[in-house]
């Protein structure tokens, strides 16, 4: 049993859509910082927008940018590994299932228990319910299998 979910495929189908959207936001803070430099009438008005809809602009404008060209996040989890990468700004976290010696579900987190008495807290609070679900099956299948030790308590 395997779960491989892309988390950007729904993005990926609009991908020229968020490249020519993130560039009109950068655009548009260009612009707005000329304006502001060149406008010199009205200080107040050039504060907020210089404080408030720049950084808005080019951090929505970096963000489509981004997640267009580097993007990926993803939920891989199979007989080898448990991987998961929730957004395209957040670290992935995985684990190798040779290493694991127990798991503990902990409201928004695994806790993995690995076979050299160290544990890795992987977190899950990011996903939905649904998601959610579907990694803890999956993982409670391959559990099984590899004789592995799942606590999830009243989750299950």
């Amino acid at each position: 049993m395997e779960l491989n979910i892309d988390l950007l495929e729904k993005q990926k189908k609009n991908r020229s859509m968020n490249i020519i959207f993130g560039t009109l936001l950068f655009i548009l803070t260009i612009f707005m910082l000329v304006w502001i430099i060149t406008n010199k009438n009205s200080k107040a008005t050039a504060w907020v927008q210089l404080v408030f809809w720049v950084p808005y602009f080019s951090y929505f404008g970096s963000k489509f940018l981004l997640e267009s060209f580097f993007g990926k996040a993803h939920v891989l989890v199979n007989s080898e590994i448990i991987s998961l990468k929730a957004t395209v700004f957040k670290k992935e976290q995985s684990a190798n299932w040779s290493e694991i010696n127990s798991i503990d579900y902990k409201p928004g987190k695994l806790k993995i228990n690995k076979t050299d008495n160290t544990t890795k807290i992987i977190d899950i609070s990011t996903f939905d319910y649904i998601l959610v679900s579907k990694i803890k099956e999956t993982m409670d299948f391959i559990a099984k299998e590899k004789n592995i030790q799942l606590n999830f308590g009243q989750w299950k």
